[in-house]
């Protein structure tokens, strides 16, 4: 342990309430809203379906998708899903608990790296709180992707590599197997990354610390340890599925980082410094408080530099990736929230009168969304913000904002530089624990949370043949369970697995083919269609129903979705 100076003299009482608070957060931001808000399309339900598809058909090893072979990801990922679907059943809570669970892991590792370094658990638990109250780690941690289950083994991998480093005998042994363990399953959810990001911030931080006899001993024990954790899998998945290797590498590793234009996602070098900033919200707004701190601890300690290569590296490695997503870099924030933390309590060690006003604007906006509230329509034919009218929501984010902008004055009438960043937390603890279930359903596009809108028609799909485009596919297995679902026009993101595998191939259902199925719809087994883009899609109808002389369908559109029935007469009443 190495305890960090200057810092505030300890006070008992701010402990405990740090203590106290750190779960408070993480249930009141990351457990109890996780099904208050529809299944965003297509990432959730994708990682929805995959999973259940694991429960239902007992392949475990081989992923499937709609009963394609998806080779996008390792299994990891979808084996916490589905052992979370057994204990709470296939809802949105269940699904997105692996996600909250291994952000907490991650608050948690944090305060452990923390309280080894500086002796307080005041220090550790702000630090956790900072974490789990910025803007990205709030979102992505109440979202069901892979990002966060990921973040959280990275997090312990670096954490406890460098509890390694700092420890001798047995210790090391035992911390440099728990950073392999850690890797190891890192890999298991996201593949090569959980190699690649330990790799690039502890090779730098080695040499900085001029270790590197280091860099060439102390990787051998989590090195083995990470290849016999993912090593019974890997070769359980090259039996079943020998081309899985092949394509994981070069198509969702390589193609992803060097590909250019051509690849996923392509963004230019610039676009993790708007979003790192952006996640950061809204402790980004102190940052020259926490530069100026930063500067006053100096940056001679070897956690101190681990952090800034931990929160740097990683953003200027995917910086020169040809495909960028804003989720790349969630690793980065672990150590951006212990630098926060420390820089802005250095800060105000200093300066403890130091005002930052945040009340002039917060106060004020929640009252103004509590005064026009009861002018707001609630009809969302005529703009509801909410499908069901709830206005009362408005009622919720004002006087959530109300409140953060209180706890924002108190915290600068204190004149402990600890409390005052520990007071700071609570506020944007509360706007995010209260806003995902304000989110304004009624301003959506149907196609982007389509859940509520398909579940009407279970019981005509379920006798039906459903055709689905490849944006929507996910939503229709997950919404319509019991139907037979094929791919219709694009396969989208399955197209590898139709191209390549001869079992796959009637899976897809092409324009050409698309006819000759519409004959053969009648009230016992219609034909249903759903699709994005209604415009173009119903034109598109149109004219195959001119040429082939076929009676017309029903259509039901809204907000960007298409849903077609043959016949006419199987649609439902709309309700």
């Amino acid at each position: 342990m190495n305890s960090i100076s200057p810092m505030p003299e300890r006070s008992r009482s701010t402990q405990r309430l740090a203590l106290f608070l750190v779960p408070i957060l993480f249930i009141g931001i990351f457990i109890l809203p996780l099904g208050l808000r529809p299944l965003v399309v297509p990432d959730e339900t994708r990682y929805a379906v995959i999973p259940a598809e694991m429960i239902d058909t007992g392949e475990w090893i081989v992923p499937h998708l709609l009963g394609v072979r998806y080779f996008e990801k390792p299994v990891l990922g979808y084996w916490m899903t589905a052992v979370s679907f057994l204990g709470f059943g296939e809802n949105a809570f269940a699904l997105r608990f692996p996600a909250a669970l291994m952000t907490g892991f991650s608050a948690g590792v944090l305060m452990m790296f923390v309280r080894r370094w500086t002796g307080r658990w005041d220090l550790a638990a702000i630090a956790a709180m900072v974490f789990m109250t910025s803007l990205e780690v709030s979102i992505l941690g109440t979202t069901a992707i892979l990002d966060a289950p990921f973040t959280g083994m990275v997090t312990a991998s670096i954490a406890f590599f460098f509890f390694g480093w700092r420890a001798t005998g047995p210790p090391r042994f035992g911390w440099l197997v728990a950073s392999g363990l850690a890797c190891g399953c890192a890999f298991l959810t996201k593949g090569f990354l959980a190699i690649a990001i330990p790799g690039i911030v502890l090779a730098p931080w080695l040499l900085w610390q001029r270790e590197w006899r280091s860099l060439f001993t102390l990787p051998w024990v989590p090195g083995i340890t990470a290849i016999l954790v993912v090593l019974p899998w890997g070769l359980a998945v090259h039996d079943r599925a020998p081309e899985f290797w092949d394509y994981f590498f070069w198509v969702e590793h390589i193609n992803r980082y060097t590909g250019g234009a051509d690849a996923q996602h392509p963004q230019g070098w610039w676009f993790f410094i708007p979003i790192f900033a952006l996640g950061l919200f809204p402790w980004i707004l102190t940052l020259p408080f926490v530069i100026l701190g930063i500067r006053r601890l100096g940056i001679q300690s070897p956690e101190i530099r681990l952090l800034l290569c931990w929160a740097l590296i990683p953003i200027a490695f995917f910086s020169v990736s040809s495909g960028k997503l804003p989720t790349y870099i969630l690793p980065c924030f672990a150590p951006a929230a212990v630098l926060i933390t420390l820089g802005l309590i250095e800060f105000f060690r200093t300066a403890p009168g130091k005002r930052t006003y945040g009340e002039w604007i917060l106060i004020p906006f929640g009252v103004l969304l509590l005064a026009i509230t009861p002018f707001m329509p609630i009809d969302p034919t005529i703009g509801s913000a909410w499908n069901d009218g709830g206005e009362w929501r408005l009622l919720v984010l004002g006087g959530a904002l109300i409140a953060w902008g209180f706890f924002d004055y108190r915290s600068q009438r204190t004149t402990s530089a600890t409390r005052r960043v520990l007071l700071g937390t609570l506020g944007p603890a509360i706007g995010f624990a209260v806003a995902p279930s304000c989110l304004p359903t009624g301003w959506m596009r149907i196609s982007k949370a389509p859940m509520a809108w398909l579940e009407p028609f279970t019981e005509l799909t379920d006798r039906s043949l459903v055709l689905v485009d490849g944006s929507l596919m996910h939503s229709a297995r997950w919404a319509w369970p019991d139907a037979e679902i094929r791919l219709f026009s694009s396969p989208g993101e399955l197209s590898w697995g139709v191209k390549n595998f001869d079992d796959h191939a009637d899976w897809f259902i092409d324009d050409s083919e698309f006819p000759a199925f519409l004959a053969e719809a009648t009230l016992d087994r219609p034909f249903v269609v759903l699709t994005h883009n209604p415009e173009r899609q119903k034109a598109w109808f149109e004219g195959v129903i001119a040429e082939s002389n076929i009676a017309p369908p029903a259509y039901r559109v809204d907000r960007g979705i298409l849903l077609t029935v043959w016949p006419a007469e199987a649609l439902p009443a709309a309700p």
